[in-house]
């Protein structure tokens, strides 16, 4: 029987090779027994080691870079090291992005911190708010949102925060309700529906594009018009935490959107693409109007963000060669899991994120434990849901690592499903 017809026939590579072995009846001592074991068993936790994490660990479950940071953020970290006993206003950074997502009459712009008119100047034109992480922009808006009583819409299964922030002033006696939309059968936001469910009181309305945990996006086109469709009482936030990993190089982000519209905020993270998870720097793009409303939770431009942060997001954002090497390593891990999917016989959603979801037709929440208990950690899509909708119940998020990443949660969950699906 050959090796094709060995897996047709329901056997794992692994239990073939194991079979091997033992029928040979060979004896086999020290290292070479090692080596065989592991030729038969696959790469183990153990084996492996990701940028950032322990030893014997496998950490794919929260969307970090696979590749570490960027080493031109990296270089500037250690280069601005003997400056942390000084304050920085953090103005630098505001200024180059302005300026990346071509904000009118800042392409040439330069603070003169000897004149306090040309701070002034750059608030009149500015259109970023800089924050530690973005997540602090999306709780602002929650706040801004949920003060005086109002209602949030925000899809499921979806990134969440926005609706915990509401159900947290819930807790707490407001008046504010949250409305969950499930998304359509292939987990994209049902922008029909959430348009539906928009009423007098809605004030914030959330949509992640490219969708945590889904990997869905948007199309352009339809989030335009449903923009044009959000009237101007209601508060739109696009979350754009994984636009560069969306792989049609023609799409267009939603920041034209954010300059254009009054009721409009893009928000934006440093933490994926650019590996910089650790340092927390996010920020939103949005009209003047919101702006000013920013400013009163944030206070200025550069939004508390740290020397150290603000000198590494500027580098970052330079290292065009590291952005294209973690692009190509998001892909080929993404094409390598959905072959490896379909060989195991399991449903995954093509994603235009950093991660995958993937059907593995049990409790995913008991998938998770008995991972991580050998060592490697994912999502499990339980954690996306209500009290009355849980579309992800039997999904798992992988989060794309590097290739022996990749290989040691294959083949943990073949082990533990058994082999490919014969269905």
């Amino acid at each position: 029987m050959g090796f094709g017809s060995v897996l047709k026939n329901g056997f794992t590579r692994r239990r073939f090779m194991k079979g091997a072995l033992l029928g040979t009846g060979a004896v086999a001592t020290g290292s070479a027994w090692e080596i065989a074991q592991a030729m038969a068993t696959g790469k183990k936790a153990s084996d492996v080691r990701g940028y950032g994490v322990d030893p014997g660990f496998v950490n794919i479950g929260a969307n970090e870079n696979p590749l570490g940071a960027s080493p031109r953020a990296l270089a500037a970290i250690a280069e601005n090291l003997h400056k942390i006993n000084r304050y920085d206003f953090g103005v630098d950074l505001p200024v180059r992005l302005n300026q990346m997502h071509g904000v009118p009459g800042v392409e040439d712009f330069k603070l003169d911190f000897g004149d306090m008119r040309s701070f002034m100047r750059f608030r009149e034109m500015n259109r970023v708010m800089v924050t530690p992480g973005s997540g602090p922009i999306l709780q602002a808006l929650a706040v801004m949102a949920a003060g005086n009583g109002g209602e949030c819409i925000e899809a499921i299964p979806g990134y969440g925060q926005v609706s915990r922030a509401f159900q947290s002033f819930q807790m707490a006696g407001k008046d504010v309700k949250v409305v969950r939309v499930p998304t359509t059968g292939d987990f994209v936001h049902d922008l029909e529906a959430m348009k539906a469910a928009i009423t007098p009181k809605t004030t914030l309305i959330t949509i992640t594009n490219p969708n945590n945990p889904t990997g869905t996006v948007v199309p352009y086109e339809e989030l335009a018009a449903f923009v044009d469709a959000v009237p101007p009482h209601a508060t739109l936030l696009i979350d754009e935490a994984y636009i560069h990993f969306v792989r049609d190089p023609s799409y267009q982000d939603a920041v034209s959107l954010a300059l254009e519209r009054e009721n409009v905020v893009v928000a934006r993270t440093f933490s994926k693409i650019f590996g910089l998870a650790g340092m927390r720097i996010g920020y939103a793009v949005a009209s003047q109007r919101m702006m000013d409303m920013l400013m009163l939770t944030q206070g200025f431009f550069g939004g508390g963000l740290s020397t150290l942060g603000m000198h590494a997001a500027l580098a970052a954002m330079d290292d065009h060669e590291f952005v294209a090497r973690t692009k190509q390593v998001v892909n080929d891990g993404k094409d390598y899991l959905s072959g490896e999917f379909d060989r195991l016989g399991l449903a995954y959603t093509p994603s235009d994120g950093n991660f995958m979801i993937v059907d593995v037709k049990r409790n995913s929440g008991r998938m998770a434990m008995e991972l991580r208990k050998r060592g490697v950690m994912v999502r499990s899509g339980s954690g996306y849901r209500t009290r009355e909708i849980n579309l992800l119940g039997n999904h798992l998020r992988v989060t794309v690592g590097k290739p022996d990443e990749l290989e040691v949660f294959v083949n943990e969950l073949e082990d533990i499903l058994g082999g490919p699906n014969q269905g």
